[in-house]
């Protein structure tokens, strides 16, 4: 049987029908979804196991055999999928960018005082931090080791529309009378850093907190205590 022809049956069982017509074009959309599926579902798993290991590690370290006996997938398809290791990162800050942007994005919208959304935003950057401690770290990582484009790309998806959020925020609650007009690049320094470092440096909680490990609670007199600072020290 030639590939041509062979290219019209699909197994059935143990026997092979032959498809023709409509009922041939469906099947083939049907293997053609199901292959779709099992495509998302492997780059799913490489990217979860991927979050994983580095939110387990205090460096950007995650090598080809650990990701797949983590994920379940074989590592040949991190090459297939994402072309090489740094490439499986760069889709990984892709998926995180656009989850955080987004809902950042629908904030900035939202009908409410500026400096609401300041609380909200610092609780909503201290809950990310804390489901992806490597963030920042993978972010410099990638932008050091890659090329110019790739390190403009990583901008455009993280910094800049962080920087729009924070000069409309400021120029709403100016407006308002219940902000200072302040430099919204340094303010992203400000608050980036102080949200990102607690669990970037969770190595050191056991000395500064004397506790193991980050509780809810622990979490939530970290936004209190964030929340306070920022909009105190931001009123005018």
């Amino acid at each position: 049987m030639t590939s041509s022809s062979s290219a019209q049956y699909v197994s059935a069982g143990r026997g092979k029908y032959p498809l023709k017509g409509p009922r041939m074009a469906g099947s083939v959309a049907l293997v053609s979804t199901t292959r779709g599926d099992r495509r998302s579902s492997s780059m799913t798993a490489l990217l979860d196991a991927t979050a994983e290991i580095l939110s387990e590690a205090t460096r950007i370290e995650a090598s080809l055999s650990e990701i797949s006996k983590r994920s379940g997938v074989n590592s040949a398809m991190v090459k297939y999928y994402f072309g090489d290791k740094e490439g499986l990162f760069l889709a990984l800050l892709d998926r995180d960018a656009e989850a955080a942007m987004r809902a950042l994005s629908e904030l900035v919208a939202m009908d409410m005082p500026a400096a609401r959304k300041l609380q909200i935003h610092i609780q909503g950057i201290i809950n990310s931090y804390q489901r992806s401690p490597y963030l920042n770290r993978l972010i410099h990582y990638v932008s050091e080791s890659a090329n110019p484009e790739i390190s403009a790309r990583i901008a455009r998806a993280f910094i800049r529309p962080m920087m729009e959020a924070y000069r409309s925020i400021i120029a709403q609650g100016v407006a308002e009378g219940t902000l200072q007009d302040v430099d919204p690049g340094l303010l992203y320094y400000a608050l980036v850093g102080a949200a990102d470092h607690m669990f970037f440096a969770s190595y050191s909680v056991q000395t500064t907190l004397g506790v193991r490990e980050i509780t809810p609670a622990i979490k939530q007199r970290f936004i209190d205590l964030m929340s306070t600072v920022f909009l105190k020290g931001l009123t005018p």
